[in-house]
C-alpha cells in the first residue's frame, strides 16, 4: 500500500504485521513477490538500506535489493546462501549489473566452509540468532554503485562486507525492489522479516 506495490503477487508468501514485512517461501525461483517502491529515488548520491533478520533453511536461499527496468537492464545486490548436501557451503554478496543483456558480476565471499572461514557460522543459522537486524545496503556515489552487508556473528562481533563498485552512465534501473525467496523445492522453508528500508540522500 502507499509507496509500495507487490508485483507477481503470491498472498500466501508474505504478510505485514506490526509495521514489519514477513516473507516465507519454500521454493519458487525468482519470480514471486517483488516489493517495488513507487516513489522516485533522490537526485545525486544516496544510500538505500534494508534492515532484516531471517532463517535461511532450504540450502538455496537469497535476499536481493535491485534497481530494475526489465530482465535485460538492472543492478542487483544479492545475498546468496547455499548449503552442500555433503557438508559445507557458502554465503556470497554479489554486485550484478546487466545492461542490454550483458552481465558484469563482482562476488564478495562472506563465508566459505571449504576455506575454513569461521567468522560466520552457516550451520547454526546466524541470521536467525542475531538479536540485532542485519543491514543490506545499496550505495550510489556519482556513477558508481556498490552493496554492503553489516551484521553480527554468533559471538556478537560486528562485521561488514562490501562489494567492488560497478559503474553506469545512467541510473541502471527505473524501480527499486526487494525480493526474498528459496529456489530449492521441498528442502525446508526460508523466512525473513524486514524491519525497515531507509533511503538517505548523501552529501559529501
Amino acid at each position: 500500500e502507499g509507496d509500495w506495490v507487490v508485483n507477481n503477487r503470491d498472498p500466501n508468501g508474505f504478510i505485514v504485521e506490526d509495521s514489519k514485512l514477513l516473507v516465507m517461501q519454500s521454493g519458487s525461483g525468482w519470480d514471486k513477490n517483488w516489493f517495488a517502491l513507487k516513489r522516485p529515488l533522490p537526485d545525486g548520491d544516496w544510500d538505500a538500506v534494508i534492515r532484516f533478520n531471517g532463517e535461511f533453511k532450504t540450502g538455496d536461499d537469497y535476499l536481493l535489493l535491485t534497481l530494475r527496468t526489465d530482465g535485460e537492464n538492472y543492478l542487483t545486490g544479492i545475498i546468496y546462501i547455499e548449503r552442500h548436501n555433503v557438508g559445507g557451503g557458502y554465503i556470497n554478496l554479489n554486485n550484478v549489473l546487466v545492461s542490454n543483456g550483458k552481465k558484469t558480476v563482482y562476488t564478495t565471499v562472506i563465508f566459505d566452509d571449504w576455506d575454513n572461514k569461521t567468522e560466520f557460522d552457516l550451520w547454526s543459522n546466524s541470521f536467525a540468532k542475531s538479536k540485532k537486524p542485519y543491514e543490506l545496503g545499496l550505495h550510489k556515489r556519482g556513477r558508481d554503485y556498490h552493496f554492503s552487508l553489516v551484521g553480527w556473528n554468533d559471538k556478537g562481533k560486528k562485521f561488514q562486507y562490501e562489494t567492488e563498485k560497478l559503474s553506469s552512465l545512467r541510473l541502471p534501473g527505473k524501480e527499486l525492489a526487494i525480493v526474498a525467496g528459496a529456489r530449492r523445492e521441498g528442502k525446508g522453508q526460508m523466512q525473513i522479516t524486514i524491519d525497515s528500508i531507509e533511503i538517505t540522500r548523501v552529501s559529501e
